[in-house]
């Protein structure tokens, strides 16, 4: 006789505590190893107040809604979500490009994703959305906690990039930032911004 043991909620943060953490007040360095995360790419004004609105930003929080759905049903699993990750890229005449990532439990594979996918767009209109579930390799990457206003993120990024630069790091794209607090849920000088930056070679490494 089969016994249900019901819904185990899994704390993916705290599974993840290495990477996402408060403690990176220095810089320090570490090997990210393989991880799985929804990406989508989009352009618009760079508001960190208004990103939760963005079609892109918020087809995810949507897909992780519904996703979670089916892992309870289907695996008695009930995943925490994890938090927003972007890449802020060139400035246009409609805005600014941005690469947005959340990560997501190795459970979600191409199938599941494709049948969330699609009851996501029979109930919404996800024309202009291009959602992908993508796997990154393993990454050796430095971070820096950004603690304040958002009007003073790109002064932490600058000391996090010079600092790699001095040091002879090569860097791979642009610094990330990870948004370990909500910006609507607290005051401006209580934010928590994660800077991670992707290098590929250097003197030096956790």
């Amino acid at each position: 006789m089969s016994i249900n043991i019901g819904v185990v909620r899994e704390d993916v943060r705290r599974l993840n505590k290495e990477f996402y953490s408060l403690k990176d007040k220095d810089i320090n360095f570490y090997k990210i190893p393989h991880m799985k995360y929804l990406v989508a790419s989009g352009v618009n004004d760079r508001d960190i107040y208004r990103m939760y609105d963005y079609k892109e930003i918020w087809t995810i929080g949507r897909f992780i809604n519904r996703f979670k759905y089916y892992t309870k049903r289907e695996i008695n699993k009930n995943f925490s979500r994890m938090p927003i990750e972007i890449e802020w890229g060139r400035k246009t005449e409609t805005g600014t490009e941005f690469k947005v990532m959340m990560w997501v439990p190795d459970y979600i594979d191409e199938d599941l994703f494709t049948i969330t996918m699609a009851d996501l767009k029979n109930r919404h209109d996800l024309n202009e959305v291009n959602l992908s579930l993508n796997t990154l390799p393993n990454r050796l990457c430095a971070q820096l906690l950004h603690k304040g206003n958002y009007s003073n993120v790109e002064a932490s990024k600058q000391i996090l990039v010079e600092d790699l630069r001095k040091d002879g790091y090569l860097m791979k794209g642009n610094p990330q930032e990870i948004f370990m607090n909500h910006p609507h849920c607290n005051p401006p000088e209580r934010l928590n911004i994660l800077l991670r930056q992707e290098i590929i070679a250097g003197r030096s490494e956790k």
